[in-house]
């Protein structure tokens, strides 16, 4: 080679190397790298709101709440974000509709969808249930995260649930300059107790007066938990039963499945059945998601299928038949389930799962 030419690539060499050498030697050296710093890039929670076609709606919430200086703040925040369909399924359609609105009542609302904290999907475990984080409102939030691929074809589902409310993988871990946003798909709901959801909502009215005539009401005050799945007006009227029939109760003719089958004593979201999944087992009841003795009236169970649409029934477990379900529901739309209260949850039913004359005691079975 010419003498030239090769001094030349030397030349051109030397600083090349001397270049990547002085790189390598202050990226491993440099204790004090922030990793942090495209940070400046990413929006913060306020603006990238502002900027986000399907958050106009909370946007306007946050203004109207006077929250929108907290989420520029430095954080860090984690924030379930409703879409504006969650809030459309509420009634609010307009940002104006937020005007009526208390601000105090308003602020705690929205308050009650922020952690003081980064929490990504990573953070969760995955395929669990009532991970449980504090948020500014100083209550509990429950979170799971369900992670599965079916078949070899199939997309992975990474699915992340927060008080019953859905997260899907497109609308997940948005970094924020100061924190990180998931896109929910209902706004969360929160009373202290189960009793506030019901009192709160008139459609319960003739559910909460069999409750009462029944006894089993101030379970729903007390700190125990409890789910409730609960028939609307419109189910009792569809049954023929007015609130005169159900004040002329005589509780002790009646076995406790009459008012019981719609309490189960535990906690319990409908996402957690997406989050575990079908059980096996053959017949379309042979094998629920989820089954549970009645208190007080054990020969019956309380039961959810585990087949779509996930139909609440009743059924007898010495029956001829046990695993015919004896009267099914349905649930009422999705923005009518999951009302989180500090004692249990409450789920919208849209059928009586026993009539009055089904659940008379015959003198050979009585009940305690």
């Amino acid at each position: 080679m010419r003498p030239d030419i090769l001094a030349m690539r030397c030349n051109v060499f030397v600083p090349l190397a001397l270049f990547f050498n002085i790189f390598f030697f202050c990226a491993c050296n440099n204790k004090d790298l922030d990793v942090y710093v495209e940070s400046d890039k990413y929006s913060n929670a306020a603006d990238f709101i502002g900027n986000n076609y399907n958050l106009t709606l909370l946007y306007a919430a946050l203004k109207q709440a006077d929250l929108l200086n907290l989420l520029k703040e430095e954080g860090p925040y984690t924030l379930f974000a409703p879409t504006n369909k969650a809030f459309n399924d509420l009634g609010i359609v307009r940002a104006s509709d937020f005007s009526s609105m208390k601000r105090d009542s308003l602020r705690q609302l929205l308050l009650y969808h922020i952690l003081p904290r980064r929490l990504y999907t990573s953070d969760v475990p995955p395929n669990t249930i009532d991970n449980k984080y504090v948020n500014m409102m100083e209550k509990e939030l429950f979170i799971g995260y369900k992670t599965q691929k079916v078949c070899a074809e199939c997309n992975l589902i990474s699915d992340l649930y927060v008080n019953g409310s859905k997260s899907v993988s497109a609308t997940q871990n948005i970094v924020l300059a100061n924190g990180v946003l998931h896109v929910v798909d209902k706004v969360l709901k929160y009373n202290p107790t189960i009793q506030d959801v019901l009192n709160s909502k008139p459609e319960y009215s003739l559910f909460i007066a069999l409750l009462k005539r029944m006894g089993d009401w101030e379970r729903l005050g007390e700190p125990v938990n409890t789910t409730v799945f609960a028939p609307d007006n419109a189910a009792f009227e569809k049954a023929g039963i007015t609130a005169n029939d159900i004040a002329r109760l005589d509780p002790g003719k009646y076995g406790k499945r009459l008012s019981r089958v719609y309490l189960l004593y535990n906690h319990f979201f409908l996402s957690d059945m997406a989050i575990y999944g079908q059980l096996p087992g053959s017949g379309y009841y042979g094998s629920p998601y989820y089954r549970a003795r009645i208190v007080g009236d054990e020969l019956y169970y309380f039961g959810i299928s585990a087949n779509t649409p996930m139909e609440p029934f009743i059924i007898h477990s010495q029956a001829p038949e046990a695993n015919t379900p004896l009267r099914i529901s349905n649930f009422q739309p999705d923005y009518q389930t999951d009302y989180k209260a500090d004692n249990g949850v409450v789920h919208g039913i849209n059928s009586l799962l026993v009539l009055p004359e089904e659940a008379l005691i015959k003198e050979s079975t009585k009940t305690n």
